[in-house]
């Protein structure tokens, strides 16, 4: 049986509200980078110590809405546990891609999805996104890809999806649609969705003032692949997106101040 009461805080424990907290933070973020869809696409988020209860934005808030209470706890299928502090609902369609890649071998506790243009431009594109053109894009691994499917159009349209993504990458391309990025934890998830529109930021720019790839210095794989070894191995004593993280939320607080937390 779903819940339903103004105060969230009362009900659940310390762990749950501090991700509550942090995942407002994150799809505020998100508003404040210009990476919404309006009321569109999700962050979600696995509950801790829960391996099948996932938070995820209530339809219909703009993400500069979104705060702790107001997210929405849903099991594996999408059906609502606790509805937050108000009645609500989920996007059914937007869940089921989450809940395939929360529950499959890359168990990820973060998935982040977006429609991001930019993002969206470079995966139309047959090649895809050049992985040797920026320190933005070698910052990201491998790159998987998933041709169009609406997620409501076959029971194994997910299960094609999570293959596609396959047992090491972070970012899986949606051509005609977005993309996604998993981490283990927000910091991880979001530093690569940052590095990731910012390197199809750079590759369409590069290539408008180009005739072909034959004009562009790309860097050669082998070390593309040293420089994300590098940063992989965090050089700089923190992990991976951890300050970068940090510093966003600190950016968002000073102009949104900090309600997300209510």
């Amino acid at each position: 049986m779903s819940v339903l009461n103004q105060d969230v805080r009362q009900r659940v424990d310390d762990q749950e509200w501090a991700l509550r907290i942090e995942l407002a933070a994150a799809y505020r973020v998100f508003a404040m980078f210009g990476w919404t869809h309006l009321i569109h696409t999700h962050i979600t988020a696995k509950v801790p110590g829960d391996k099948e209860h996932f938070l995820i934005n209530r339809l219909g808030l703009l993400w500069e809405e979104i705060n702790a209470s107001s997210l929405v706890k849903v099991d594996a299928d999408g059906g609502i546990v606790d509805h937050g502090s108000n009645t609500s609902s989920i996007n059914p369609a937007g869940f089921k891609i989450h809940s395939a890649i929360h529950l499959s071998s890359r168990a990820a506790d973060w998935i982040m999805h977006f429609h991001v243009p930019e993002v969206n431009a470079i995966a139309n594109l047959k090649g895809g996104l050049i992985r040797g053109l920026s320190v933005y894009s070698m910052d990201l691994g491998g790159i998987s890809y998933h041709d169009f499917e609406h997620a409501t159009s076959g029971s194994d349209v997910c299960a094609r999806m999570v293959s596609d993504l396959g047992p090491k990458n972070k970012v899986l391309m949606l051509p005609n649609h977005g993309a996604i990025t998993i981490g283990g934890s927000v910091h991880e998830a979001f530093y690569l969705t940052y590095q990731l529109v910012q390197a199809c930021k750079v590759q369409i720019l590069t290539q408008s003032c180009s005739r072909s790839n034959s004009d562009i210095l790309i860097v050669d794989e082998e070390t593309v692949e040293q420089t994300y070894q590098i940063v992989q191995n965090n050089y700089t004593g923190n992990e991976f997106g951890k300050m970068e993280w940090d510093a966003a939320k600190r950016k968002m607080e000073a102009e949104q101040g900090l309600g997300y937390k209510d």
